[in-house]
């Protein structure tokens, strides 16, 4: 899967990444240097290989992928990304839109095009003047002509712009979907906090109130699930396996699937356990969501 992101300088696309798949925090994208020509980040979620290719906005540079259409060649996914704090540039991002659309399709592509109206930050910025900013963005010639998929996504609102990206990257696998949407109901009823990964960290659902940390896990809970997925390779020789470590206040239990889906379990001191029937029943359907995963994957 090719992602290209397109978008004026400064319009917010190498923080969209940082905060989804580079595991960046909101507050830290301040220090982010404009992007150089282009950059392309790769990355594996639910073992399918991410191609995910940042365009820098400059005048210069958007000239230059014009010119070299094999760089937008192979698109899959075409997230478009208008900055809704500068109306006075929606005119020139409509026309850069509409002409990296017209260079993917003339080289023979057909990518799903997305909108992200990004930059819906209400903190320095008078939502009324947002909403009608919002409202005369949708009435742009390009958008109007093509009707893309559209999102209004801020970094500040993390968890909802990673589940965007969770959409975006899955919307191809019915079966996975319909399994993320069971495995989210059903956590909603359990009182431990579970936390559905793949083994790199990157987050498919959890069950924990006030949790947001982009579309990765900390690098500390990478780190153990890495660990535990060496030991299960090296030292268990098997697929699947299970890990538990008990302080005095908290239980963990980390279960791997099939090598790449990883279900974190955690239960604090004092806590509502959860029945037993309950936790065997969550992971057979992680177990069978880890089967999809491996073959989704070889349809890829």
């Amino acid at each position: 899967m090719k992602i290209s992101l397109v978008g004026l300088s400064g319009c917010g696309k190498t923080s969209i990444y940082s905060t989804t798949l580079g595991g960046m925090s909101p507050m830290e994208t301040s220090m982010l240097d404009p992007t150089i020509m282009y950059e392309v980040k790769s990355h594996n979620y639910l073992g399918l290989q991410v191609s995910l290719w940042d365009f820098g906005g400059q005048e210069k540079y958007r000239q230059s992928y014009l010119e070299t259409p094999k760089l937008l060649a192979n698109t899959t996914v075409l997230i478009l990304v208008l900055d809704l704090h500068h109306p006075e540039d929606f005119l020139k991002a409509n026309s850069y839109f509409s002409e990296v659309y017209s260079a993917i399709k003339n080289s023979g592509g057909d990518p799903r095009a997305i909108i992200f109206y990004h930059k819906y930050d209400t903190e320095e910025y008078p939502k009324s003047q947002l909403e009608e900013n919002l409202a005369k963005a949708r009435e742009l010639p390009f958008i109007r002509e093509i009707d893309p998929e559209s999102f209004i996504t801020s970094i500040y609102r993390q968890e909802e712009l990673s589940e965007v990206f969770r959409q975006i990257l899955i919307s191809d696998f019915e079966d996975l979907k319909e399994s993320v949407a069971h495995a989210q109901k059903h956590l909603m009823k359990l009182n431990s906090k579970i936390i559905v990964s793949d083994v790199n960290g990157n987050v498919i659902t959890h069950s924990i109130k006030g949790f947001s940390t982009g579309i990765q896990l900390r690098e500390d809970l990478r780190d153990y699930i890495l660990s535990c997925n060496v030991l299960r390779e090296n030292f268990l020789s098997d697929d699947s396996a299970s890990f538990s470590a008990v302080s005095n206040k908290k239980k963990l239990q980390l279960h791997i699937f099939s090598f790449v889906l990883a279900v974190l379990i955690m239960v604090d001191e004092g806590a509502a356990i959860d029945p037993p029937e309950d936790i065997d029943t969550l992971l057979k359907d992680m177990k069978v969501f880890a089967e999809l995963i491996i073959e989704a994957s070889r349809e890829e």
